[in-house]
């Protein structure tokens, strides 16, 4: 059971929430910067130049549900897809107060969350320029964030916007810990270059994502008791321009003296047990990016719930000031190495890198590249002694297979105690050859014609056509 501490006085966060709405009456001032509001406890001070994140208690990581009476609570809101109107969720339950500003999230009788309401903005939608930058137009919304889009800004807009900075889906690829994107994908994407894609899978599966998103949160909030608010939009880091973060949601903690995150996922049962929901401790891909938001935001606590299947599973995170500044350093190193030097990363090893390098060139025919001579060398014999080891490795692994299947005999399962440790089914593919050659006369009758396309033919009335769609393969001159 998660515990919840006992009701404490405002903050100094809470504090600052009039005098910053104050300020929004009176209009933005003409040449001082936005305050930095310090985390939870701290002393307002000004942020002169660029410091690591606010650093907040340390606490263990806690986790989820078990135990935890249920409480109902009205239905969140749930926020539209970029370029959606916002449309009010039709139930006499949902409370007008948490849509006021200065008091989101307030009940019948209480005073408000202490949630900084964003200023109002120009009626364009992007991103502070000029003496909108450096004016208080754009005062922190979090701790340590300021709003940079509103949630209903037009598609296209928000695709520019968040070209401008490393969002958390995009942290998790800059570590080598998303297999659909690697570094390559994020700098192509950040410099305009990523090549068009259609993947009717991965498009789908992030319609559904989207779709679901406000269930999950809707679920989440029946199942913890806590309050769930829209999310403003997205946040830019009030010191840090390239740190940017789309929370999905966010949550009142149980004490109603602070807000977190709240990050809402979708999986298949399939897809939830690769990426690790099963387990007591948070997906790693996931905290991150709830880990990310929380290094933007200046926030405390994150929740990270997931609706696999038709099955709730949720953690609650606690701001890890260490992990903060680990993903900090890697954005900022990748950003300043990559994205302003416009220099390309490494290519990784991902499936999902070779996918891309394949897609992102058209080879001209029989074109030729000088390349650094030291480098070629190394890799050519890297690749070589690679090669070498798979080939050893094959080898020994076919010779533990062949030992496997001696043992099990005529048998298709091999037990140890009663339990099956292998099996060795005659459940493969279908031996056509072997079909064909053996019983011809059966065979014969059950062949039939599939439509294919004649590549010969193809290849001969438009060559470029052909070769266009012809893989390339990567060869040394040893093998031909």
């Amino acid at each position: 059971m998660t515990t919840r501490p006992a009701s404490k006085p405002p903050t100094a966060a809470a504090q600052s929430t009039a005098a910053v709405e104050a300020k929004a009456e009176e209009g933005p001032p003409l040449t001082t910067a936005p305050e930095t509001l310090p985390a939870p406890g701290g002393i307002p001070t000004a942020r002169p130049e660029s410091t690591p994140p606010a650093a907040a208690p340390e606490t263990a990581a806690a986790g989820s549900k078990a135990g935890e009476e249920p409480l109902t609570r009205p239905a969140p809101e749930t926020r539209p897809a970029p370029g959606e109107p916002r449309t009010s969720r039709a139930t006499s339950t949902s409370p007008t107060a948490a849509r006021e500003p200065g008091g989101l999230g307030a009940k019948d009788g209480e005073g408000p969350v202490p949630f900084l309401a964003p200023q109002t903005r120009p009626a364009s939608h992007g991103t502070p320029t000029g003496a909108e930058a450096t004016s208080g137009a754009f005062a922190p919304v979090t701790p340590t964030a300021r709003l940079l889009l509103r949630v209903g800004a037009p598609e296209d807009v928000w695709h520019a916007v968040r070209a401008t900075g490393a969002g958390g889906s995009d942290v998790a690829a800059i570590l080598g810990m998303d297999p659909h994107r690697g570094p390559l994908h994020v700098w192509l994407e950040k410099t305009g270059q990523a090549p068009a894609r259609t993947d009717a899978r991965l498009e789908r599966a992030a319609r559904r994502g989207h779709a679901l998103e406000g269930l999950t949160a809707e679920f989440f909030a029946e199942e913890s008791g806590l309050t769930v608010l829209d999310s403003p939009g997205t946040i830019q880091h009030v010191d840090h321009p390239h740190w940017i973060a789309n929370p999905d949601r966010l949550v009142v903690a149980p004490d109603r003296d602070e807000l977190g995150v709240l990050e809402c996922k979708s999986r298949t049962w399939r897809s939830a047990h690769v990426e690790g929901w099963s387990g007591a401790e948070a997906p790693d891909r996931p905290a991150i990016q709830a880990h990310w938001y929380l290094t933007v935001s200046g926030y405390r606590f994150a929740y990270l719930a997931g609706l696999i299947d038709d099955e709730l599973t949720w953690f609650r995170l606690e701001r890890d000031d260490e992990l903060c500044q680990i993903l900090a350093d890697a954005v900022d190193r990748f950003w300043r190495n990559h994205v302003e030097a416009g220099v390309p990363p490494t290519a990784d090893g991902s499936q999902a890198t070779s996918e891309l390098l394949a897609r992102l060139w058209v080879a001209r025919e029989e074109s030729a590249v000088e390349v650094d001579p030291v480098e070629a060398l190394l890799l050519n014999q890297r690749r070589r002694e690679l090669k070498e080891q798979l080939g050893r490795l094959d080898d020994d692994l076919t010779e533990v297979e062949n030992r496997m299947r001696q043992l099990a005999g005529d048998a298709e399962v091999a037990t140890v105690g009663g339990r099956p440790v292998f099996t060795w089914r005659q459940n493969g593919q279908f031996a056509h050859k072997r079909f064909r050659t053996a019983e011809p006369e059966l065979a014969a009758q059950y062949t039939h014609m599939v439509p294919a396309v004649d590549t010969e033919r193809l290849a001969a009335d438009h060559p470029e056509t052909y070769r266009t769609y012809r893989a390339r393969v990567l060869r040394t001159p040893s093998e031909g």
